[in-house]
């Protein structure tokens, strides 16, 4: 029987769970076997067999690669950390994938810039620094800034910078032992992201998401499809598939963030779908719809089929829980409440909530669809509303 290997199958978050529920489905659905591996040994009865070796270190994915004799159709993964290894093992295997070299420059900010920079894409001013003087010595024109590291996700170690006296805290915020990391000239304008999938090497734009954010940029919410006249719908279609090929990629799911300033101007590239259970709302949104299963066709040489239009909406909420001691949580919505496509509550009775500080943070979510955007709102609106967490603040 054929076999599909997906890296990083056991994901502890929320969504990454429900990932793997749909790709399981999907794969098993099209009579493939699905092997998963990570970095630590995690049965499941969503996969076939597993495999344990570190997912995240593409050298150790591609001895692993080598050395196993039973070979695999397909390679996948939808967690950032492991695409380069899933472009490692395809090299090996002579697989179906995207090019060693063009995941990296994607998983690089800064050399990612470079290259959308070379084929004419609009492109922040960034410099690459590796301490605090170089970090004042990069901040030139009016500002604000953006210092962050250069390849993490999530927006960890993500500062806003007004002026140099602002550098101390923001380099003190960044991952320990991150190495050089990056000052940027900040980009005002909404902030949006597209989704879709590379069918026969050509990226295909299935919806456009538009989201918010919070302190620090962590996003608190995400909503599909983006409401945007039909011209710049189409204008930044086209910049988000330029991009890609300019990049070199060439296959897989991808995740493309962008700002309106009005014009389009791409931000980070990913060579995976978005978190945040994006997917979700993507296979909602669009009925009848696999993702996983039209990566898994494409990879297999198999016509996927056409892509299902928009028939509906939905949106993903970030409920705010302050920082404390949670000590009663009431109105949280069942798995049966009409109108939700997951829900997660971390913040149970007895739990610690910290600040947020990046996307891993955030103790709340929900996830809704809708025949149309405001029967959304209205759901979110009442559940949201139902919802009463009692939380009892740190004593300093």
């Amino acid at each position: 029987m054929r076999a599909v290997l997906l890296l990083g199958h056991a994901s502890g978050t929320p969504h990454g769970r429900d990932q793997l529920r749909r790709v399981s489905a999907q794969v098993r659905r099209r009579g493939l076997r699905l092997v998963g591996a990570d970095a630590v040994a995690a049965t499941s009865d969503l996969v076939d067999e597993t495999a344990v070796f570190d997912v995240h270190d593409p050298a150790a994915a591609r001895a692993w690669a080598a050395a196993r004799s039973v070979r695999f159709d397909a390679v996948m993964t939808f967690r950032e950390m492991c695409v380069e290894s899933v472009a490692a093992i395809a090299d090996e295997l002579d697989l179906p994938g995207n090019a060693p070299r063009a995941v990296r420059t994607v998983r690089t900010k800064d050399l990612c810039r470079e290259v959308l920079r070379e084929a004419g894409l609009p492109q922040p001013a960034c410099a690459v620094v590796s301490d605090l003087d170089g970090a004042r010595a990069a901040l030139t024109g009016p500002g604000p800034w953006i210092v962050k590291p250069r390849d993490a996700m999530g927006s960890v170690g993500v500062s806003l910078v007004s002026g140099v006296d602002d550098l101390p805290a923001a380099v003190a915020a960044l991952p320990g032992a991150s190495g050089p990391f990056l000052v940027e000239e900040f980009v005002t304008g909404p902030e949006y992201s597209a989704e879709g999938v590379f069918v026969g090497g050509e990226p295909v734009v299935v919806d456009l998401t538009a989201k918010s954010t919070g302190p620090g940029f962590v996003e608190t919410g995400h909503r599909m499809p983006a409401v945007l006249d039909p011209a710049t719908d189409a204008a930044a279609r086209a910049e988000v598939a330029r991009a890609l090929r300019a990049a070199g990629l060439t296959h897989g799911i991808f995740h493309v963030e962008f700002w309106l300033t009005p014009a389009p101007v791409l931000g980070e590239l990913h060579a995976r779908p978005g978190g945040d259970f994006i997917h979700a709302m993507l296979e909602h949104v669009h009925p009848g719809l696999e993702l996983y299963g039209t990566l898994v066709d494409d990879l297999l040489g198999v016509p996927p089929a056409p892509v299902p239009p928009a028939a509906g909406a939905a949106a993903v909420h970030f409920p705010p829980v302050p920082p404390g001691t949670v000590t009663a949580v009431e109105g949280w919505p069942g798995p049966t409440t009409p109108g939700l496509l997951a829900a997660h509550l971390s913040a149970a009775p007895g739990a610690t909530v910290r600040p947020v500080a990046h996307s891993a943070d955030r103790p709340a979510v929900l996830v809704v669809g809708a025949p149309g955007a405001a029967e959304v709102d209205d759901l979110l609106e009442g559940l949201a509303g139902g919802i009463r967490i009692e939380v009892r603040p740190e004593e300093r």
